[in-house]
């Protein structure tokens, strides 16, 4: 099978994003400035030729991906395998709070309180890229997900796991891995030219 190249992007800004909290799973909805992120995000994306649009079932995934997926005329594909980790208790819980704690790390992490585990959320996004490379052998495709499972995922392809790479990664921001049978390889790593950071 030829390789198949994708393009995981981050939602636009959620509401809980804005307030500085942990989501995880809850259904946070873009704000605004989300709305306006994905509109830019298809601006910058329009000379790509996607042959399947894919989200996660959360409303800040889906509503980005709809932007891109209504100017294509194309499905978006629900894919509940990418969906954001599952933080446990920290969720709801504000950033500077949670960093405060003498259990938080920077660079990685085994498990949430009460949700996953790294190697849990590894395995699941693994086994949907397995999925969608076979089904989308040689093609391209767009993955609107979110920041947690996509910093694993291209730490992962770069071979430093269980550390994280530690890459300021916007909202919108775009990683662009291409997999084949064999493995797979980081080609652009959380780029973010079409953000503007003044707004």
């Amino acid at each position: 099978m030829g390789p198949t190249t994708f393009y995981f992007i981050r939602h636009g800004e959620s509401e809980a994003n804005r307030d500085g909290r942990f989501s995880g799973r809850t259904d946070s909805p873009l704000t605004e400035r989300g709305r306006q992120q994905a509109v830019a995000l298809a601006d910058a994306l329009q000379d790509v030729a996607f042959d399947r649009i894919v989200a996660t079932p959360l409303s800040r995934s889906l509503d980005t991906a709809l932007v891109i997926a209504r100017r294509r005329k194309l499905p978006v594909d629900v894919v509940s395998e990418l969906i954001e980790i599952d933080v446990g208790e920290r969720t709801g819980k504000r950033f500077d709070e949670v960093r405060g704690l003498p259990d938080w790390r920077d660079d990685g992490f085994v498990a949430w309180p009460g949700g996953e585990t790294l190697e849990g959320v590894l395995e699941r996004a693994l086994r949907a890229m397995r999925r969608l490379h076979r089904e989308d052998p040689g093609g391209t495709v767009l993955v609107i997900g979110h920041g947690g499972v996509t910093r694993i995922l291209a730490s992962h392809y770069l071979g430093i796991l269980p550390k994280l790479d530690a890459t300021a990664q916007t909202n919108t921001a775009i990683t662009v891995i291409v997999v084949d049978d064999e493995g797979g390889h980081v080609e652009r790593l959380f780029a973010s030219d079409h953000v503007d950071a003044r707004r």
